[in-house]
């Protein structure tokens, strides 16, 4: 049963194994091993309040090493010392990093879980948002973030790595990082020196439920954070992590998160937690989900797609490109501008380079292409974004539901209706300076949705996004597919289908397409290069052509409800 292309771990939290009797755990244990391959459990040793004893902790090793699970210390950066003076209020109770005697605490943490372990992982709770006298006067005229970001910095050289390396030289550290990284800089997670720092990164995969949960994540971050630490420092991304809170009504979310993360190309998969995961009805599910998964990683290699320059400590629109990535739009997260690509997607969080528009116009000059939102639009605005488009935001705002595309003559080439209003910003233009590809109308009057303009040898187009991100899955069809064209160029196929269908695009001409819906759909895989045929890998069989056209050949397949499918192009 052993996984070929990844390893997986599972967490068990300091709370559960202080307290749990070793009967117990080893029933446990024979329970996960009836479905999953475990090659490893980063075992904690401490979490809040909870600390486990030395005695204790050597024992569970050995009984985790009997049966061939190799064994890492983990650490929860959250402290209650039951003592009202130290116990003022912090978020989660994480650490105050301005107090010494917390500081004292981390470092004897650290120190002594670096005695028991040659690797261990910190839990995403090594951040702050403390706000104690102690901290505003640390601050001082420095804003939030850059105090934070100072700060954990510091203490991650200080308090973590040189007090585990004393006690044991050869352990190896990682930073597991949460999936909001628009936050990062306002709670000090710095991966732009923390990569330096530590040996490994981790990188955090749980999106759940997009709606009813408060970190609101498109399930396509799953995907799209791990490719950013991918490319953050090739070789230092250990891999993925997700768990099964808020999935228990819905197995299928839980099993998405395990797709993605595989999608991604994750080295090793840990499972939060070995306490709430036990007995339950989420290991079998994935048991079998794992051992399809492991099968379809024979066929694809390195994930390519539209490049999605996110630099470092930044946020404007925050996952707008994961909202994009749910309805056909393969995406490639980086920190570093891709100045090799043909195509950059620039959204309002990369207003934080500081050199960003010269970035752009050497990247147009070259014969390049950049898609651009009305978001990084607006915020470029009287700060010369002006050299590159007549396409300004305003500040109105405007319902519609009615869209035409295309420009043909003084009209458009197809009128169509979405499923319901949506508001949109109002973008406005000089005419025949940039030129309308997609409009909204409302009442006599239409506005821009995506226009295009040319500098030096490459091409800018603006996509207007939507004031509701959600309200991307309500553009109608024609209008997806119509933007989808754009960004997929210089791809040799791009889907018409409707909206949370995600596209996964490989290195080796190989794809995966998987629904996000509750029902069955129908998806048209559009060929552009037509000396090419599709064919299924797993089935070693070809795809019949649905219908063909001057210059595509179109396939026609249907997903199951949340399911996917692997494909490949082949001369």
């Amino acid at each position: 049963m052993a996984y070929k292309n990844f390893k997986l771990a599972i967490y068990c939290p300091a709370g559960f194994l202080k307290n749990v009797e070793f009967e117990t755990l080893e029933k446990d244990l024979e329970f996960f091993k009836r479905y999953l391959d475990i090659s490893k459990v980063y075992l904690e040793t401490h979490r809040g309040a909870d600390t486990v004893p030395r005695e204790k902790m050597l024992k569970i090793k050995e009984l985790f090493e009997r049966q061939n699970i190799k064994t890492s210390g983990g650490i929860t950066a959250t402290v209650v010392f039951g003592n009202e003076e130290l116990d003022y209020y912090r978020i989660f109770n994480t650490f105050c990093y301005t107090n010494q005697k917390h500081l004292d605490k981390l470092k004897e943490i650290v120190q002594y879980t670096s005695s028991l372990f040659d690797e261990i992982i910190l839990d995403d709770f090594f951040f702050t948002a403390c706000t104690c006298p102690s901290c505003i006067s640390a601050k001082g005229n420095l804003s939030w973030s850059e105090f934070r970001l100072n700060l954990m910095t510091e203490v991650s050289r200080e308090y973590v790595i040189k007090p585990a390396k004393s006690v044991n030289p050869n352990v190896k550290l990682i930073i597991k990082y949460p999936n909001w990284i628009e936050s990062y800089q306002e709670t000090g997670y710095n991966p732009q020196t923390q990569v330096e720092l530590f040996d490994y990164v981790y990188t955090g995969t749980e999106t759940r439920d997009p709606a009813y949960t408060q970190q609101h994540l498109p399930r396509y971050a799953s995907y799209s954070l791990l490719r950013w630490f991918e490319n953050l420092k090739p070789g230092k991304n250990l891999g993925g992590w997700f768990d099964s809170l808020d999935c228990l009504y819905n197995i299928g979310s839980y099993l998405e998160q395990a797709n993605l993360t595989v999608f991604a190309k994750a080295k090793e998969i840990t499972l939060f937690d070995f306490s709430h995961l036990r007995n339950s009805v989420f290991v079998p599910a994935l048991g079998l989900q794992l051992r399809h998964l492991d099968e379809i990683c024979k066929y694809i290699e390195n994930p390519i797609g539209i490049p999605v320059y996110h630099p470092f400590n930044s946020y404007g629109e925050d996952h707008v490109y994961d909202y994009l990535g749910m309805v056909g739009i393969p995406f490639e997260l980086t920190p570093h501008f891709p100045q090799n690509s043909n195509i950059v997607f620039i959204t309002a969080d990369c207003t934080n380079d500081k050199d960003i528009l010269q970035k752009l116009k050497e990247h147009l000059l070259a014969g390049k292409d950049v898609i651009m939102t009305s978001g990084f639009l607006k915020a470029m605005q009287r700060k010369g974004i002006e050299d590159l488009t007549s396409v300004r935001v305003t500040d109105k705002k405007v319902f519609t539901n009615l869209f035409a595309i295309k420009t043909e003559v003084c009209s458009f080439s197809k009128y169509v209706y979405g499923k319901k209003e949506i508001l949109i910003p109002v973008l406005e233009h000089r005419t025949n300076s940039s030129w309308q590809e997609i409009v909204a109308i409302s009442g006599e009057n239409n506005f821009p949705v995506l226009m295009k303009d040319s500098y030096g040898k490459g091409t800018i187009y603006t996509l207007t996004i939507p004031e509701n991100y959600s309200d991307i899955y309500n553009w109608p069809l024609d209008v997806l597919t119509e933007i989808r064209k754009v960004f997929m160029k210089n791809f040799d196929l791009y889907i018409e289908a409707e909206e949370k269908i995600g596209i996964f695009v490989y290195g080796n001409d190989t794809f995966i397409i998987e629904s996000f819906l509750p029902y069955r759909t129908k998806v048209n895989i559009h060929i552009k290069n037509k000396n090419k045929k599709l064919i299924d890998p797993l089935k070693a069989s070809d795809l019949k052509v649905s219908m063909i056209s001057e210059n595509e050949n179109i396939y026609e397949i249907n997903l199951e409800p949340t399911s996917f499918r692997v494909l490949k192009l082949e001369n």
